[in-house]
């Protein structure tokens, strides 16, 4: 899938109701472009503009990195890790993605081998997270509305639903 850089929201936002011309949006924004961009993704930047795709790259990943305000959260990207290993050992099945802590190791090392520019691409990705990553999205589109359960809970943002204003910047509705 792909995503608008800048958001669409961003761009009404700086139209305030009026015409603009292409110019006046690439002279404040730079060049509009889509960009791959999965749903989860996708979700979590809501309106989030960034000055550059690393830096949507990085927004995105600061939810899933180990947050050390909860000791818990070591365990939970340990497990995540046990986990992958054990299903490309073929010791488990699919069922490791209903745990999220599987969801944030995948995306955690994606996200981090673009921005460190280990990876130019999806395409240049190991074979076991291309793989991790076909299973999770297949796990995924397995029943209705699981994506976007699986996202607060990988990212710990279960009152996302309950507070729409916040959806430019999730976390600032504590």
């Amino acid at each position: 899938k792909y995503d608008h850089q800048p958001p669409i929201y961003i761009l009404h936002r700086f139209s305030n109701g009026k015409p603009v011309t292409k110019k006046e949006i690439r002279e404040h924004f730079g060049q509009c472009k889509l960009v791959p961009c999965c749903a989860v993704c996708n979700m979590g930047l809501g309106a989030y503009n960034g000055l550059s795709d690393d830096d949507r790259r990085e927004e995105i990943v600061n939810w899933f990195l180990l947050d050390e305000r909860y000791p818990e959260d070591l365990i939970v990207l340990g497990v995540g890790h046990k986990l992958l290993e054990a299903r490309f050992e073929e010791r488990r099945g699919n069922e490791i993605y209903k745990f999220p802590g599987v969801g944030r190791i995948i995306y955690i090392e994606a996200l981090i081998g673009l921005i460190d520019s280990e990876f130019k691409s999806p395409c240049d990705f190991p074979e076991w997270l291309k793989t991790a990553q076909l299973e999770l999205a297949e796990w995924l589109r397995g029943a209705p509305r699981r994506k976007k359960q699986y996202f607060l809970e990988m990212a710990s943002l279960e009152s996302y639903d309950l507070l729409p204003h916040a959806r430019g910047n999730p976390r600032s509705q504590n």
